[in-house]
């Protein structure tokens, strides 16, 4: 899926784009040089970089068990 042509062309994900301010919702295109929305869609000039895509983490396990929890 990360790989496939397949992938939504949105701003943030450019390689030519910066963001504008941390908790903001705009992004600067320096290709472009000016700012955009971060879901608005790719202009023609779009690179895909796949390091600005939001880390999805892994839940912790639970691994503090007890003997009473494997009593039936």
């Amino acid at each position: 899926m990360i790989y496939s042509e397949n992938i939504n062309k949105i701003c943030s994900l450019c390689r030519h784009a910066e963001p504008s301010a941390p908790d903001s919702e705009r992004t600067w295109c320096a290709l472009c040089k000016k700012e955009v929305g971060k879901t608005d869609p790719a202009c023609d000039k779009y690179i895909y970089d796949i390091f600005k895509r939001p880390v999805r983490r892994k839940k912790r396990l639970r691994t503090d068990f007890s003997a009473e929890d494997f009593k039936l």
